[in-house]
């Protein structure tokens, strides 16, 4: 039996991501309100049928790139993995994520999966903890480009943030500390299985830079199509800023925030009206919601625990969480 602790810990955490994710929606709502929600939604009609076809082609080659990374660090196997096999477990991950209103992460799907297909648990979990670490490095490579607009930020708000720093908690700054102390150690863990193999980790950095372009494209082409223009750079700098936002641990899967940090980030970082930053955010989670559908062919079984047993599948759950633990 888990100590009453952790249990406690565990319903902690789930209160919080419901909370924040009620939060956020709470906060969308009241913006669509101030915005006039119909007129954001009907400036979907002004956007070309040729520009959502390109839209969706990217979408797709998004998506791929992604089953593209995980496949590469799963090389490193000494069962070899099918391509069907890691390209359907993907696409469940990403229906989890994207679709379904659960704190089942995407990634206890895939690594579930991979335990059913007979990979070993240890390269399993290494390789989507080394999925994510290559996702986040790439993600970090486009965030020198949000430094221009940070600092016209951070100068115009100068007496507002000394406020701010001013009233942190004392040991929240140090809890920081720890955290990407711990970061960093994780990294170098799981970089030690695939230091024998540099070419895997390549090939996997290029798939998640092909990812990323993919949406820097999406987003390009929709503030295009609705009147307006971003340079592809400044469009780089704040979803990487997005990004690393909606990694934080206070909704489920993102839901509301990622919204919320669209709307804001794009009209105030960004200059595009606030019509246009709420009908992107809406969009992309469409989107992502859309192209992610197919996973729904191949989660059942997963959920259902088909083909694998009660007992790998607790395994799962517990090797996950740790490894997974600070990224929640």
């Amino acid at each position: 039996m888990e100590p009453l602790v952790k249990i406690k810990e565990k319903k902690s955490a789930v209160l919080i991501r419901w909370l924040g994710t009620l939060l956020s929606i709470a906060v969308m709502i009241f913006l669509l309100s101030k915005v006039g929600w119909q007129d954001a939604l009907a400036n979907f009609g002004e956007i070309p049928l040729l520009t959502f076809v390109l839209i969706g082609l990217l979408a797709v080659i998004s998506r791929l790139s992604t089953f593209g990374r995980w496949h590469s660090l799963l090389k490193v196997s000494q069962t070899p993995v099918d391509a069907k096999d890691s390209l359907r477990l993907t696409f469940a991950g990403l229906f989890s994520s994207n679709v379904l209103p659960t704190t089942i992460g995407g990634d206890l799907v895939r690594l579930g999966g991979a335990l059913r297909v007979g990979i070993s648990s240890p390269i399993a979990t290494a390789s989507l903890v080394m999925d994510r670490l290559v996702g986040m490095f790439g993600m970090t490579l486009a965030l020198p480009f949000s430094v221009s607009f940070l600092q016209k930020f951070m100068g115009t708000t100068l007496i507002e943030n000394r406020f701010a720093l001013a009233v942190i908690p004392s040991g929240f700054l140090s809890k920081v500390g720890k955290s990407i102390k711990k970061y960093f150690e994780q990294v170098v863990q799981s970089l030690r299985t695939w230091t024998r193999e540099p070419g895997i980790l390549l090939q996997a950095l290029a798939f998640t830079l092909i990812h990323q372009t993919c949406i820097y494209l999406i987003i390009k082409l929709f503030i295009n199509g609705m009147g307006e223009d971003l340079p592809f750079l400044t469009i780089a700098g704040i979803w990487s800023l997005t990004y690393f936002i909606t990694l934080l641990p206070i909704s489920i899967n993102g839901l509301g925030l990622q919204e919320v940090t669209v709307t804001n980030l794009f009209s105030a970082f960004g200059g595009i009206s606030i019509q246009t930053s709420i009908s992107l955010a809406i969009f992309l989670r469409i989107l992502w919601m859309v192209v992610s559908l197919p996973g729904a062919f191949f989660i059942g079984d997963l959920m259902a625990g088909k083909g694998i047993g009660k007992e790998s599948l607790e395994l799962a759950e517990e090797e996950q969480q740790p490894a997974m633990k600070q990224w929640e």
